[in-house]
């Protein structure tokens, strides 16, 4: 079954997507980003939902793919040179799946998300006016009983280290996909915006990563609630005409 629309069919985005950016999924030659923290500004307009984005058959495949993951990747804690922690494995333990482990569970599910990140870059970059290339995907669950405070995704955003690198400083903007919505709690907060809502099945949104734009999730108090995070690395800033 191909998903997406008929010019970028998911086998055929997928072998793009894989050569153009697999630079982005090296550790080796991480991408240093070009735009500056708080380039974007604070407004809450460049929060932004694209609802009913995915098709119904791509959130029937993936939602109920995501529900029958049983691999999940194993990694470490990073610290900055200064002892800061700045990626907490424990956090993630069992609940974050990127390409290498979706590969062993289901072969389809990257090329199926890769189409639909395909499909929303054109919607950031148009919307951002850049040229902006998604980092690899990944289906993350979270339980009853957990939650995440206000972050950044690009930098630490609390006292003395706010504004500096943290393990990811190429994440740009931050994308989501969201798998479901049979859960209660689970809520995106901006606290600077004074936004709050629910995210609705089979919407996408995306906003900057800076510190400018720190966000949380509320309590999960009932059911499982699946998400596609990802992000993008701008490669250049498109003239205003």
């Amino acid at each position: 079954m191909k998903f997406g629309n008929k010019e970028n069919t998911n086998s055929e985005w997928y072998n793009i997507k894989m050569n153009s950016v697999e630079y982005l999924n090296s550790g080796t030659n991480n991408p240093k980003s070009i735009t500056p923290s708080g380039f974007f500004g604070t407004s809450a307009g460049n929060i932004q939902a694209r609802e009913n984005f995915m098709t119904a058959e791509e959130l029937n495949f993936l939602s109920d793919a995501g529900k029958k993951i049983t691999i999940w990747d194993i990694t470490e804690t990073h610290y900055n040179e200064e002892g800061t922690v700045i990626y907490d494995h424990k956090y993630w333990e069992n609940r974050v799946a990127t390409p290498p482990s979706l590969n062993k569970n289901n072969s389809d599910i990257v090329p199926i998300i890769s189409n639909m990140q395909q499909r929303l870059k054109i919607e950031v970059d148009n919307f951002f006016n850049v040229d902006a290339h998604p980092t690899p995907p990944a289906i993350v669950r979270w339980l009853p009983g957990q939650l995440q405070m206000p972050h950044a995704d690009k930098e630490l955003h609390e006292g003395e280290n706010a504004g500096k690198p943290n393990d990811f400083p190429w994440y740009d903007i931050a994308g989501l996909f969201y798998l479901n919505d049979d859960y209660e709690g689970g809520e995106l907060y901006f606290p600077n915006q004074k936004i709050q809502f629910k995210p609705k099945a089979g919407a996408a949104y995306f906003f900057p990563g800076d510190k400018n734009y720190i966000h949380g999730v509320t309590e999960i108090t009932k059911g499982i609630r699946y998400v596609v995070p990802f992000f993008f690395t701008i490669m250049s800033h498109k003239e205003v005409k």
